[in-house]
């Protein structure tokens, strides 16, 4: 329950102020739950949804299921996601690359990111149909989690001095597969309350685990000859793109299989 815990203070803005102890061991133990945490980031998320759907429109609807993520998450996984791209499309040195994604001056490449990333997700979720758009804003932060555990696993940290790296380079597939069963667990549960077949829960399963999964690992495979592993910020940025190609899966799933 406490690695539990760690993980809710760490990759949310909720207010529990139970003082646990940061530690390798239980930030390990904690990977395994990632899924779940992102469920919870996704409850106020989808009611924001709903409401606004329901009483401004699907415009509104989708912004404030967008802008309730981020404010859930304090903007953590953008940041991500813009210091990588800062980063790698500086096409300098791996250590410059480094240097620069470390920096917390915000360039050009990382706006383009954050604002890509922000239309990309507004768009899809306005363009799903309505009996999937909920179900999408509930499960795409779930398997965001699971592909961010899967990115860790496969990848190295790619800065020497001790941090974040110390608890990441002990992330490993058991971790991930814990993480996906989890991951399975919550999706699936939610397939079947929206009433689908069980064929069709299958199917759908499938496609969006094994779509994250790809994802997450290609991008660290991606990242190894590039910068020599990967960081803190391109695991936030794997949260992110992972939630975009979810999302697409559901449209194309919502608007060609039911």
């Amino acid at each position: 329950m406490q690695a539990l815990i760690l993980m809710i203070q760490f990759m949310t803005r909720y207010p529990i102020s139970i003082p646990i102890e940061f530690t390798a061991a239980r930030f390990v133990e904690g990977m395994k739950w990632m899924p779940l945490v992102g469920l919870l980031a996704a409850l106020p998320a989808a009611g924001c949804f709903v409401a606004a759907d329901h009483l401004l429109g699907r415009e509104l609807g989708a912004i404030a299921a967008v802008i309730a993520l981020i404010v859930i998450t304090g903007g953590l996984h953008l940041d991500g996601i813009a210091d990588t791209a800062d980063g790698l499309f500086c096409y300098r040195s791996r250590e410059r690359m480094l240097e620069i994604m470390r920096d917390s001056t915000l360039g050009t490449n990382g706006v383009v990111a954050i604002v890509l990333t922000v239309l990309l997700k507004y768009l899809l979720l306005h363009a799903m149909p309505a009996s999937g758009a909920t179900l999408a804003v509930l499960a795409t932060p779930v398997l965001g989690r699971m592909a961010l555990v899967w990115h860790s696993a496969v990848g190295r940290y790619a800065r020497e001095e001790r941090g974040i790296g110390d608890y990441v380079n002990q992330t490993g597939l058991t971790q991930a597969a814990a993480a996906t069963g989890v991951s399975l667990a919550l999706v699936t549960a939610m397939l079947f309350f929206q009433g689908l077949a069980p064929g069709l829960v299958a199917l759908v399963v499938v496609l969006l685990h094994v779509s994250a999964l790809v994802l997450a690992v290609l991008f660290a495979l991606y990242l190894k000859p590039r910068l020599g592993g990967i960081t803190g910020d391109t695991i936030g940025a794997t949260v992110e793109l992972a939630e975009i190609v979810t999302l697409l899966v559901f449209l194309l799933v919502w608007k060609y299989l039911l």
